[in-house]
């Protein structure tokens, strides 16, 4: 006997939570030194105090009549109280308080006491922070997801039913790629399983289909979250809808290209007009012969030929292109381009020089959307020089994996803190620019998965350096 109260004498003392009894008139009888750290006061302080003085259920109230029902009760009680310390300061507290027997009857209680302060500071800030979390999800119109590595949903937002027209409940355990476009579907999973083993966030843009039918195109980003053990638990998917951005960005890109097209009005019809005036000239002294002369023909016939090619190449760029891939020879491509433009340069008196290698890249594109990019930067460049000058069109291979085309001016060059703003709308350094030019031609090189550098030493002339995949080197 003597073993076992000594063994409840050392857990009361020692226990780490706060141990207290009381009488049936809410005294302290007894109290650990966990009790006194927590309420502040020593065991002998206590001692001359009841329960209520120090205890309440609201920091406002003692509620004693609560208290002392709650003595008289023979059941195991859980309630959270506020402890008013020593100091004046107020503790949230958790207290089990269990009924003390003598001889079958309520003699006191036994209670032990936690303090839950920094748990409910938590618990609010946990609270605040779902509060916020859910305000944002419900407003938001991005679609928002969390799946698991699978790719099945686990949480949708509410803006599926908005942008998309369909139920997030409807949405749980499902695959995300179920939401995509029939044609995107492989293309997702197999970024999807590449983001999970890589543990790398992923970008990409895919095709969705609204409920009613409708095929929108969505920017798509997938983050990864990685779990205590290094292993990825989660991915959060967020989706942008971007169908109108992207068709206002088509808008801009013909609007420039009719731009490009007015400008280029004059040069054609100037390059034009002479080939016309030869083959005046020539018909006059074939109608004061009564022989053909062989060599007057060839003439006609080249500079002809001259006046189709250059209004071939009007007509194909006036006329919206499906977007074809395919394998082309850089080289060629900037030919056709400089010759398109000579006109112009002319008139501008600018010389285009270029520095081809021997051995002809290849690149993979869409031929009529390159061909824009380069009239736009050489056309730039021409007039970066309106007193004349040298335009140089240099391109070089980067190994077998990457080709760079530097197309070099002779002008005043730009201010270094004007450049990392060039390519955006409405900014340009020319008096009567637009910026949709170069902005256009970055979004082509994107596409294309290169990209485009401009490097500019005021008075002495800019380089813009676009850098292609290349496909390999043509035969």
């Amino acid at each position: 006997m003597g073993r076992q109260i000594q063994l409840y004498t050392s857990l009361f003392q020692n226990n780490p939570d706060a141990v207290f009894t009381v009488d049936m008139e809410g005294g302290f009888t007894s109290v650990n030194p966990a009790g006194e750290a927590l309420t502040g006061y020593a065991a002998n302080e206590l001692f001359g105090r009841k329960i209520w003085d120090i205890l309440s259920r609201k920091t406002d109230g003692n509620h004693v009549e609560e208290m002392v029902k709650a003595l008289y009760d023979g059941v195991r009680k859980n309630r959270h109280y506020f402890l008013r310390h020593k100091h004046g300061h107020f503790i949230e507290i958790s207290v089990t308080s269990f009924p003390i027997f003598d001889n079958g009857k309520v003699a006191g209680r036994y209670a032990i006491a936690k303090d839950i302060t920094a748990y409910k500071r938590t618990e609010e800030a946990l609270h605040q922070m779902e509060k916020i979390f859910r305000l944002i999800s419900e407003n938001v119109m991005d679609l928002i997801r969390i799946t698991d590595t699978n790719g099945v949903i686990q949480y949708a937002s509410p803006s599926h039913l908005t942008v998309l027209g369909i139920a997030p409940q409807q949405l749980l355990n499902l695959p995300c790629f179920s939401l995509l476009h029939p044609d995107e579907r492989e293309k997702a999973r197999a970024s999807y399983r590449q983001m999970v083993e890589s543990k790398r966030p992923v970008e990409k843009e895919y095709l969705y289909r609204h409920q009613d039918g409708r095929t929108l195109l969505f920017e798509v980003k997938g983050r990864p979250v990685i779990g205590p053990n290094g292993e990825v638990e989660h991915v959060v998917v967020i989706g942008r809808d971007i169908t109108e951005r992207r068709r206002t960005e088509d808008m801009l890109r013909n609007s420039d290209k009719l731009s490009v097209l007015g400008e280029l009005a004059a040069g054609i019809a100037h390059e034009i007009r002479n080939p016309l005036t030869a083959l005046k000239g020539f018909i006059q002294l074939l109608q004061t012969e009564q022989s053909t002369n062989d060599q007057y023909l060839r003439i006609m016939l080249s500079e002809i030929e001259r006046i189709t090619f250059i209004t071939s190449e009007l007509l194909l760029l006036a006329k919206p292109q499906a977007l074809r891939y395919q394998r082309h020879d850089l080289l060629p491509l900037l030919q056709t381009v400089i010759k398109l433009l000579e006109p112009q340069a002319n008139l501008k008196n600018v010389t285009i020089q270029t520095r081809f290698p021997d051995t002809a890249p290849c690149i993979t594109c869409e031929e009529y959307q390159i061909k824009q990019v380069f009239i736009n930067i050489v056309k730039n460049g021409m007039e970066a020089m309106p007193h004349g000058g040298t335009l140089t069109v240099d391109v070089s291979a980067v190994g077998t994996a990457e080709v760079v085309v530097r197309i070099i001016d002779e002008g005043d060059g730009i201010p270094e803190e004007m450049i990392p703003k060039l390519g955006e709308p409405f900014y340009s350094t020319k008096e009567q620019g637009t910026g949709l030019g170069l902005m256009v031609s970055h979004k082509i090189i994107r596409e294309h998965r290169g990209s485009i550098a401009i490097h500019s030493t005021v008075g002495k002339g800019t380089t813009v350096e676009i850098r292609l995949p290349m496909s390999d080197f043509c035969p």
